[in-house]
C-alpha cells in the first residue's frame, strides 16, 4: 500500500512538472468554467499574474472577436473537445490569433469535472502566410504581364516577317518565311500552353499537341485535303527546362507531315503517342514515306530536329513503313 502511494506521488510530481514546464499555455477550468489553475506559459501569453486569472471565468481569454465562450464550452460539454483557431485577448486587451485545443475530464467515474486547454500563438505564423500569399500574388501578376509582353513581341516579330512576304518574293522565299511565321506560332502556342497558374513548374504536352495541330492545320492543310489527329499522349508533364526544345522537334516533324506526306491522297492522318516504358514518343503519319537521308543536310528542319533533340539529350530516328515513323527517345534522368 505504501509503494502504490508513493507511486501516487511520484506521478503527480511528474505530471505537474510537465505542466509546470510546458512551453503551451496550460489551464484548467471546473464544470462551472470557473479557471483553477494556470500554468507559467499562461500567465506569460495572456499578461496575467497567476493570482489575477485563478477564479475568473475563461472568457477572459476570450475577444469574442472569432467565437462565442458559452458556444464553445456547450461543444465541448456534447463532443467531448474543441479545437481550433481563434482570436484571443491579454490583459491589456491586445488580441492575438491562437491555436486552441480543449479537452473534457472525467472523473474515475466516468462523470465530466472540468476542462483542460492549451493554447500558443500563431499570430506570427498567420503573418508569415499573408506576407506569402501577398508574394505570390505579386510575382503571378509580374509572371501575367511578362507574358503579354512576349505575347507581344512575338506577334510583333510575326507581323515583321508577314510585311516581309508582302514584297516581290520568289516562290522559294516565300515558303521559308511561312516556315519561320509558323515556327513563331509553334513558340507562341507553346508560351500560350506554359504560363499560366498551372504549369509553372510542368508543362502537359498533350494540350500543346492539339493546340499546335490546329494551329498547324490551318497554315499547311491544302484545300480539299483533310488531316485527322489521333493524340495519344496521356497526361505526359515536361519539365519547364525540357519544354521548348521538345515542343519544337514536334512542330518540326508534324510540319513536314503535313508539307510532304499527303501529295498523293485527300485524307490524312497524324498519330502522335507516348510509351511511358520505354521513354518515348512517336509521330507517325499513313502519308506516302520520307527519304530522311537526302533531306538531314540540306533541311533546316532536320537540322533544329538534330540540335534540340541533343539539347535535352535525346536520340531520334526516322523509318519508313507506310508512311513516315518518327520516334524520339527522352532522358530517363
Amino acid at each position: 500500500m505504501e509503494i502504490e502511494v508513493k507511486q501516487d506521488l511520484l506521478n503527480k510530481r511528474l505530471f505537474m512538472n510537465m505542466v509546470e514546464n510546458n512551453w503551451l499555455a496550460v489551464v484548467f477550468a471546473n464544470m462551472n468554467n470557473i479557471v483553477e489553475y494556470v500554468n507559467p506559459a499562461a500567465c506569460r501569453l495572456y499578461g496575467y499574474e497567476e493570482h489575477e486569472l485563478i477564479g475568473q471565468t475563461t472568457d477572459i481569454f476570450n475577444s469574442n472577436l472569432s467565437h462565442n465562450t458559452d458556444e464553445i464550452v456547450k461543444d465541448i460539454t456534447e463532443r467531448g473537445y474543441w479545437f481550433g483557431e481563434i482570436i484571443q485577448r491579454k490583459k491589456d486587451d491586445s488580441t492575438f490569433d491562437a491555436l486552441l485545443s480543449v479537452q473534457l475530464i472525467l472523473n474515475e467515474e466516468g462523470a465530466p469535472i472540468g476542462f483542460a486547454s492549451n493554447s500558443k500563438s500563431i499570430s506570427l505564423e498567420l503573418d508569415s502566410e499573408r506576407r506569402l500569399k501577398t508574394t505570390v500574388e505579386e510575382k503571378e501578376l509580374l509572371l501575367k504581364e511578362l507574358h503579354h509582353r512576349v505575347k507581344n513581341n512575338l506577334a510583333i516579330i510575326k507581323g515583321i516577317i508577314s510585311l516581309q512576304s508582302n514584297e516581290d518574293l520568289d516562290d522559294n522565299c516565300i515558303k521559308i518565311i511561312d516556315d519561320f511565321r509558323n515556327r513563331i506560332d509553334a513558340v507562341a502556342t507553346l508560351h500560350n500552353t506554359l504560363y499560366t497558374p498551372e504549369n509553372f513548374n510542368n508543362l502537359n504536352i498533350k494540350t500543346f499537341v492539339n493546340d499546335l495541330f490546329s494551329g498547324l492545320n490551318k497554315s499547311y492543310s491544302p484545300k480539299g485535303k483533310k488531316v485527322n489527329l489521333i493524340n495519344e499522349m496521356g497526361d505526359y508533364n515536361v519539365k519547364i527546362d525540357d519544354a521548348t526544345p521538345l515542343c519544337l522537334i514536334i512542330n518540326e516533324v508534324i510540319t513536314n507531315c503535313f508539307k510532304h506526306a499527303f501529295s498523293l491522297t485527300d485524307i490524312g492522318t497524324i498519330n502522335i503517342k507516348l510509351c511511358k516504358e520505354q521513354n518515348l514518343i512517336s509521330i507517325i503519319d499513313n502519308g506516302c514515306g520520307f527519304d530522311y537521308e537526302s533531306s538531314k543536310k540540306s533541311s533546316l528542319g532536320m537540322s533544329l530536329i538534330k540540335d534540340l533533340s541533343e539539347q535535352i539529350d535525346a536520340k531520334f530516328k526516322f523509318k519508313n513503313n507506310n508512311g513516315t515513323h518518327f520516334t524520339i527517345f527522352l532522358n530517363n534522368e
